[in-house]
């Protein structure tokens, strides 16, 4: 499989089940906020019918599956474990961008695939893109029988001008849709908790 390599220490860590997290949205996905350190941090959960090898595909080789997602607009392998991502922003906002340095984990039934932004000579700023600097997470894949439950935890600063008032309507709208749109890219379903 042509994907990311292991890269030590790409991720300090993402807040776990013991931070104060408190429900945005509980439908089939469940969109969780905490601050941690004074950082806004969220996570999202959903099962996917779908096959755990098959999401971790479609992740690992973003810069092959890109054309799938939705808000995906590109994806481009700067190295083997960094990515440059541009995403599709709502009307009326600039797209946005980031630069990551990616780390995978993988073991039997679970994988995960954090990500901390770095620079990169070969991604300078776009014209017209807001580049995310702040923008790390994890995605978090476990198998359950033949589908996953995925998890999608992050801490972003959306820069640029984004109105502060509109902060708690795009936590909950990006838990679910960052999850809808991996079941689009990999042919799944989302599927009741």
């Amino acid at each position: 499989m042509i994907g990311l390599t292991l890269v030590a220490g790409a991720v300090a860590g993402v807040p776990g089940d013991e931070a104060p997290w408190k429900t945005v949205r509980n439908d089939i996905v469940r969109v969780e906020c905490a601050e941690v350190s004074g950082e806004p941090w969220c996570r999202s959960v959903g099962l996917l019918a779908a096959p755990i090898d098959t999401l971790d595909d479609v992740l690992v080789r973003i810069e092959h599956t890109a054309h799938r997602f939705e808000k995906v607009l590109s994806a481009v392998a700067l190295d083997p474990a960094t990515r440059h991502v541009t995403i599709d922003y709502p009307a009326l906002l600039s797209d946005r961008d980031y630069v990551a340095r990616y780390q995978r984990e993988a073991t039997e039934g679970r994988r995960v695939l954090s990500w901390v932004p770095v620079e990169h000579p070969s991604a300078p700023p776009v014209e017209g893109v807001v580049r995310l600097t702040e923008f790390e997470g994890e995605w978090q894949l476990e198998a359950v029988g033949e589908h996953t439950r995925v998890w999608h935890i992050w801490h972003a600063d959306p820069a640029g001008h984004f109105p502060k008032w509109a902060m708690s309507q795009a936590q909950k709208r990006t838990g679910y849709e960052v999850l809808l749109d991996l079941a689009r890219a990999s042919g799944a379903t989302l599927l009741p908790r």
